[in-house]
């Protein structure tokens, strides 16, 4: 049983050694590869021949791609005996491209050398049994040559020198440039997706390939509303994103968002009068001759126009994994990439806590489950090289401290989230704090309450996006106005101008 399950991990590796290469247009795939795999460590003769046509391919110059890979497989009379359309599309369908490929690189290669040095054990010990020994001295040191042959070929990463590092560094920064003219972006010190709010680029620098960014928050504060806006910035300039929401249905998150965009409180929407016929292109709304109506109708088809334009995709299923998640994104990424010749500009997760996994069970084994599924979307977001923002609810322990300021370890269930996230936004919004502490007040403070309570119904509320963590930059507060009925986060001139932003 440990032996086929063994051979079936291993040619799961193999097939998504494959699959990543065949997906890689830019051919880096097969070019990592090339560096530490040869045909004879697959194990699976299909794969072993597979990957020789990969070879093949490259070496004459061409795109190693699914057409190509058929071409040379046909040529080479191997099409049919590897499994021919079927298991070329097995291997598209079930490749695993969380993990980086060199993952799947170094398991391949680990066993294949293992396969080896067994497999000279085992040859070494029946030539000693079956076959004459002229010269023992002879017959061990030759036999230790070949054991020694087999593990020097481990794969021990070498330090890299300045030189080389400092070459690679040069390279990118070249490549960055050239990204920027070619989508006409000014050189400004912000490196990555502009987060559409000058105060966050200051501190991030923008939103970076391959980063995991974590919003932190207690119940109904208001990190859902926050990330739409996070997402809204990066779609209106036509870069795709994608919202996946584990709580809430499509139709919510696009009510929100048609708060947002058509400046109508959902109150406002619901109490329109609504005409059979009506679509998204064309509203059609009862006015009753009311000027007042009628300019609501416009705003809302409006709304309707700017959402219908945006390339904002929502992913409503509730309980999914990390492992649906994943696949989602990279069949969306592909799909957009052919299509709009674009990748995908933001992504964001509605919550951390609500993505399951399995085989886990307890309080004990949810802090691992938490922790896997952390490194599992850190993991996704460098396979994909697309920016992640994870939404996870924080604990009860800021409402027992005086002074409620988030802190890092109100993070529910695991440090590990605090270790794999390259930066950590909290958000801290004194009224929810206001109307925790304004419950069983006495009589004498009516005066207070009053105010309190003024406080606690507003709809304007003040919102302290604190940047705690940040990997590769300096952390700080940002001052918001968050608009509750609108769905809509701005950042606080006012309060910027007291604080000294």
């Amino acid at each position: 049983m440990v032996d086929e399950t063994n051979n079936a991990t291993l040619q799961l590796d193999e097939v998504s050694i494959l699959g990543n290469i065949l997906f890689d247009d830019s051919g880096e795939t097969m070019l990592t590869t090339t560096q530490h795999l040869v045909p004879e460590d697959f194990s699976d003769y299909r794969n072993r021949e597979i990957y020789r046509a990969c070879m093949s391919v490259q070496q004459k110059g061409r795109t190693v791609d699914l057409a190509s890979i058929t071409e040379e497989l046909k040529n080479n009379k191997l099409f049919d005996s590897i499994g021919g359309e079927a298991y070329l599309d097995s291997i598209m369908d079930n490749t695993v491209r969380i993990a980086p490929v060199e993952n799947y690189i170094t398991s391949v290669r680990e066993k294949s050398l293992l396969n080896n040095f067994l497999n000279k054990i085992d040859n070494i010990l029946s030539d000693a049994k079956t076959k004459p020994i002229k010269d023992i001295s002879e017959f061990i040191g030759k036999s230790a040559d070949e054991i020694l042959e087999i593990s020097q070929r481990r794969n021990v990463a070498q330090a890299k020198s300045l030189d080389q590092v400092s070459e690679n560094v040069v390279a990118k920064l070249v490549k960055q440039t050239e990204e920027f003219k070619k989508n006409g972006i000014k050189a400004n010190g912000v490196t990555g997706v502009p987060t559409g709010y000058a105060e966050a680029d200051k501190f991030t620098k923008g939103w970076h390939k391959g980063d995991m960014i974590v919003i932190g928050a207690r119940p109904s504060v208001g990190k859902t509303a926050f990330a739409l806006n996070l997402l809204y910035q990066v779609a209106k300039k036509q870069k795709p994103v994608i919202f996946f929401s584990l709580e809430m249905s499509a139709e919510s998150i696009a009510m929100r968002l048609l708060n947002l965009v058509s400046g109508l409180s959902s109150d406002e929407i619901n109490s329109l009068e609504y005409m059979p016929g009506s679509t998204k292109q064309h509203v059609l709304i009862d006015t009753h001759d009311n000027r007042a109506i009628a300019s609501k109708a416009q705003k809302l088809q409006r709304g309707f126009d700017e959402l219908v334009s945006l390339p904002f995709y929502i992913d409503d299923n509730p309980g999914s994994k990390m492992m649906d998640i994943a696949t989602k994104c990279k069949k969306l990424q592909n799909q957009i990439r052919e299509i709009k010749k674009q990748d995908i500009g933001l992504i964001a997760i509605d919550y951390l806590g609500l993505i399951t996994s399995p085989g886990h069970g307890g309080s004990e084994s949810r802090q691992q489950e938490v922790s896997d599924i952390s490194r599992q979307i850190k993991q996704m977001a460098r396979q994909l090289e697309v920016p992640v923002i994870a939404l996870t609810q924080l604990s009860r322990d800021s409402e027992k401290r005086p002074d409620h300021t988030p802190q890092i370890s109100d993070i529910r269930d695991s440090g590990a989230i605090e270790q794999d996230a390259d930066m950590i936004f909290m958000l801290y919004r004194p009224d929810y704090y206001t109307k925790q502490q304004g419950m069983g007040k006495d009589k004498e403070n009516q005066e207070g309450n009053n105010q309190q309570e003024e406080e606690e119904n507003s709809p304007i509320s003040k919102v302290e996006v604190i940047l705690i963590k940040n990997r590769n930059g300096s952390t700080g507060k940002i001052p918001f106005i968050f608009d509750k009925e609108h769905c809509s986060f701005n950042v606080s001139d006012l309060d910027r101008a007291e604080e000294g932003f």
